[in-house]
């Protein structure tokens, strides 16, 4: 956790007590503040809970959900804090004119959402959602004096029926629609079309205009001429037919080779 080095700023909002504060050794003072905020936290993401749970809940909310891709264990908070600062930086070079702003529109800024990717989300979604009506389901068992039983608890329609409606209705977690869509069958290249659809995210009332327009990090990949007409134009476009999506290299063998090509040294 980063506390702000000027207490007057995070004071109010964290209620410190400046006594108790000034009589602290340096890492009394760290945990001190550490703990502050944390239960900050937890105020926000479990109000009028008991303290014990809003701490836990806070940890587990900083674990999970606070730059998930860098790990979920508690040992990778300072690696998540350290990322966060090199953010900040960037962001305080940008606003000094010491770095140029990073272009949005580059693709290699974009991340592309695959069907895996998708199922990955959904099924998740179901999955928790299975998982709270097997504690239901048992909980209801124990209130009522029956013996438990496992065939009982799970049900199996949960999870299939959460899946089935969201790939019929194509609405997805996350507030999605047209996610999934029945597959163009008009003509073979009509079906490789709607099979390489790329959408984007954003809405179609505004302009976008940079967003619509080509840009030279899609050659190669994004077909330069192929977009429908009228607000969907340049937002849902189609991948090159000769394109293909990778799914994660190596990094040693990638490194192997750049260093046998003399590229590094």
């Amino acid at each position: 956790m980063i506390i702000a080095d000027d207490i007057q700023v995070s004071n109010e909002s964290l209620k410190l007590d400046k006594d108790a504060l000034a009589e602290m050794s340096q890492e009394e003072r760290r945990k001190y503040l550490q703990l502050a905020a944390i239960k900050y936290i937890g105020n926000r993401v479990a109000k009028g809970m008991t303290e014990e749970y809003r701490v836990k809940r806070a940890q587990d909310v900083i674990n999970r959900y606070l730059l998930p891709h860098m790990g979920i264990e508690d040992d990778r908070r300072m690696d998540k804090a350290i990322y966060l600062a090199e953010m900040t930086e960037m962001l305080l070079q940008v606003i000094h004119g010491e770095r140029e702003p990073h272009d949005k529109d580059h693709y290699t800024n974009k991340r592309l959402r695959v069907s895996g990717d998708l199922m990955e989300d959904l099924f998740r979604v179901a999955f928790t959602s299975l998982t709270r009506d097997m504690s239901y389901q048992l909980e209801r068992s124990i209130s009522r004096g029956k013996e438990l039983s496992i065939k009982q608890a799970v049900r199996s329609d949960v999870l299939t029926e959460n899946i089935k409606h969201a790939i019929a209705t194509g609405n997805w977690v996350g507030g999605r629609a047209g996610v999934s869509q029945l597959l163009d069958r008009t003509s073979y290249m009509g079906t490789l079309s709607h099979l390489r659809r790329v959408v984007s995210p954003l809405t179609r009332s505004q302009p976008h205009f940079e967003a619509r327009d080509l840009h030279p990090t899609q050659f190669g990949k994004i077909c330069p001429n192929e977009t429908p007409e009228g607000p969907n134009c340049g937002l849902v476009k189609n991948l090159a037919l000769m394109c293909n999506i990778s799914e994660g290299s190596d990094e040693q063998e990638i490194k192997d080779v750049i260093e046998k090509m003399n590229v590094l040294n």
